[in-house]
């Protein structure tokens, strides 16, 4: 559940950027400037896969960094200590050519970007609910490249022997 309950952690620091205040205001205005890319999404996916290839080869790093990892991590510079923590995958973060920070941004930049993609997707396609310092750009680059964060996403659920969550039914009301 290591894997898992990082990237569900990350999530909920990414609400918290949508929602506000419980991330520190510099990482909000990171997660503003910020912009994801072809070229960051290639280094992400490589340092996902080397988590993975680091798991298979330890099966104890998993035990391990669940025991060790800081559940309250709620800033950038906190989620990159965890990772910096855990030599094999700070290894397999630089191997990919990140910073854990730089990792930790990417992550938490597309956590929030997926959440605004929901917004947008829930309003037929309109951008004026989601949440003000998510980057446009960012909702478009997650949408442009969903299935290929899903793959790694189930990736990563299968090393912890996870099933890939069913897909929600569509709704077919109108609102």
């Amino acid at each position: 559940m290591v894997w898992t309950s990082r990237l569900l952690g990350a999530a909920a620091v990414a609400v918290a950027c949508l929602a506000g205040p419980l991330a520190a205001q510099s990482d909000e205005e990171t997660l503003a400037r910020y912009r994801l890319t072809d070229a960051a999404l290639a280094k992400f996916t490589r340092a996902s896969r080397n988590f993975i290839a680091a798991g298979k080869a330890n099966p104890a790093l998993l035990e391990q960094r669940d025991n060790d990892d800081d559940e309250s991590a709620e800033t950038i510079a906190q989620i990159a200590a965890i990772y910096d923590r855990h030599p094999p995958l700070r290894q397999g973060i630089t191997s990919a050519g990140l910073t854990t920070r730089e990792f930790a941004t990417f992550m938490l930049a597309m956590f929030q970007a997926g959440m605004a993609a929901w917004i947008v997707d829930q309003q037929h396609g309109k951008f004026d609910k989601v949440p003000p310092g998510v980057p446009r750009e960012n909702v478009l680059f997650y949408q442009r490249h969903q299935a290929e964060l899903k793959q790694i996403g189930d990736e990563l659920r299968a090393l912890e022997g996870e099933k890939a969550p069913r897909p929600e039914p569509e709704d077919s009301s109108d609102g």
